[in-house]
């Protein structure tokens, strides 16, 4: 019998990518005993099942309010801070809605896209393929991060000022750029170093 992999995360809330108990127990009484479960560093849980049982699997998690997201080559849901002062001053809905926006996409290569409420940056956003840093009432977007191997580095600023209803239309944009000049399994940090920053801005009608 045929398995297939999904992923599953909670919704982005106060305390960030955070399972409640009550939430653990759905999963597993939805995906049943025969399933296998595992914890990624994504923050998801990767479901492994039978595939029969899988769509109506997906079905009863998103009618629980989980989500449920594709694994492989694809944007990675949204890792993000623990909106530590709550919802309005560290953009909660803002980062709700770039989720909603771009978890999913398909791309050349697994994307990690991560939010932070205030300059502190406890989501780490500077070493993620893309970077976002909430500065009172704006946004800073930062691309090319990388956190493994040789190769680490810290993301370039690509454009500050943005305003939180230009956000999400601005960071699909930059991943639909990926997606039609990136290469084959072509790292996203390796396509700002080939394609050049400052052509990236001028691409998007962005300034830095």
């Amino acid at each position: 019998m045929k398995r297939v992999q999904f992923a599953v995360s909670p919704e982005i809330r106060v305390g960030g990518s955070v399972l409640t108990p009550a939430e653990m127990v759905v999963i597993g009484q939805i995906v049943g005993e025969d399933a296998q479960i595992e914890l990624s560093i994504f923050q998801q849980l990767i479901i492994e099942m039978n595939e029969e049982k899988a769509e109506d699997a997906k079905k009863a998690l998103r009618e629980k309010g989980l989500h449920v997201y594709e694994t492989g080559s694809v944007v990675k849901n949204l890792s993000v801070c623990s909106f530590c002062k709550g919802a309005e001053i560290e953009g909660l809905e803002a980062a709700r809605n770039l989720n909603d926006t771009i978890a999913g996409m398909a791309v050349p290569f697994t994307m990690r896209v991560g939010y932070t409420g205030c300059p502190n940056a406890c989501g780490e956003p500077l070493v993620k393929d893309i970077g976002i840093v909430k500065r009172k009432e704006t946004f800073e977007i930062y691309v090319g991060g990388q956190s493994k191997t040789m190769e680490a580095r810290t993301a370039e600023l690509l454009v500050e000022q943005v305003k939180e209803e230009q956000l999400s239309s601005i960071v699909q944009s930059i991943i639909s750029l990926y997606q039609t000049q990136g290469k084959k399994r072509e790292k996203f940090f390796k396509f700002v170093e080939r394609y050049g920053l400052e052509n990236v801005r001028k691409e998007l009608g962005l300034s830095s």
